[in-house]
């Protein structure tokens, strides 16, 4: 039987996607190293991120340096300090910081304008309020502004989408854990960070900083939220002392998987029984599932 060139065409086209889809779907299940990224936390809300392609990922850092323990989180060393403000391995070659609020456990004035005068190619993304404490404080040089993107956002509101080493920059603000008897007026920002993995895949992280879980905060954010699968939500860890934590990861956060930050240094009892991923000192790691 002779068949036309057309249809033997359309036949090896559509074995070679079908291929595709089976070494994608192969290397999904057996390999961390090529298919996923990695979060690795620093300490209390810190957090390193590695996305995008394997031989050449994009790293971030959330909430880095912060002043401020208030007697329930651990303190970071000033080794710690020096290798992040200067670069050193594993904080070396970092694209941009992004700070969630300008509080004292999240957040260093001092700290962050060192780290931009010894780093010159670095990134700063950061509540307005932030910035504005950095330039009251020491150290600070005005060249710093063309490298800093200042957010300032209403409760509900999400900041127009911009790019950093080829990735994918959206950010909202929702209310302080706390709202509204107190931390009114702190501007907390939640972060959503894409990198693309391949022409069919992303890695993709949220960083929620210290928001609250509450539905009617998460309400206006949920068309956003829906529209896009992330991979690993990085998320305050009463977020997984939820009613149904499960429901608020996977359907309203639309998170493949979650792990908790922000842990003081006694844990609660009901947080390792929870079955959850949570940070708790230096050098942890949790993957970042690749999505669409």
């Amino acid at each position: 039987m002779h068949y036309p060139l057309i249809s033997i065409l359309l036949a090896c086209c559509l074995l070679v996607a079908a291929c595709d889809d089976a070494v994608e779907s192969a290397g999904a299940s057996t390999s961390t190293t090529h298919e996923t990224g990695v979060a690795t936390s620093i300490l209390n809300a810190g957090v390193a991120v590695h996305l995008g392609k394997t031989e050449a990922p994009a790293k971030f850092l959330f909430d880095p340096l912060y002043d401020d323990h208030f007697g329930s989180l651990e303190p970071l060393d000033n080794a710690l300090i020096e290798r992040i403000v200067t670069g050193a391995p594993p904080y070396d070659n970092v694209a941009a910081v992004f700070v969630s609020h300008a509080h004292g456990d999240h957040f260093s004035a001092t700290h962050l304008n060192r780290m931009l005068a010894a780093q010159p190619g670095l990134r700063l993304v950061a509540p307005a309020q932030a910035i504005e404490e950095m330039r009251r404080g020491e150290g600070w040089d005005p060249t710093f502004a063309v490298r800093i993107e200042a957010i300032s956002l209403e409760n509900g509101a999400r900041a127009e989408t911009f790019e950093i080493a080829g990735a994918r920059i959206e950010a909202f603000r929702s209310p302080h854990a706390g709202y509204p008897d107190r931390h009114r007026d702190v501007h907390n920002i939640t972060y959503r960070v894409t990198a693309a993995f391949g022409t069919r895949a992303v890695h993709r992280v949220m960083h929620f900083g210290d928001a609250d879980p509450g539905s009617a905060f998460l309400a206006p954010h949920a068309d956003f939220l829906s529209r896009t699968r992330t991979g690993l939500a990085i998320v305050p860890f009463w977020f997984l002392s939820a009613d149904d934590p499960q429901a608020l990861i996977g359907t309203t956060l639309n998170a493949e998987a979650a792990v908790g930050m922000h842990v003081p240094v006694r844990e609660p009892e009901w947080l390792e029984a929870s079955g959850w991923e949570y940070f708790s000192g230096e050098g942890q790691t949790a993957a970042i599932p690749a999505t669409r």
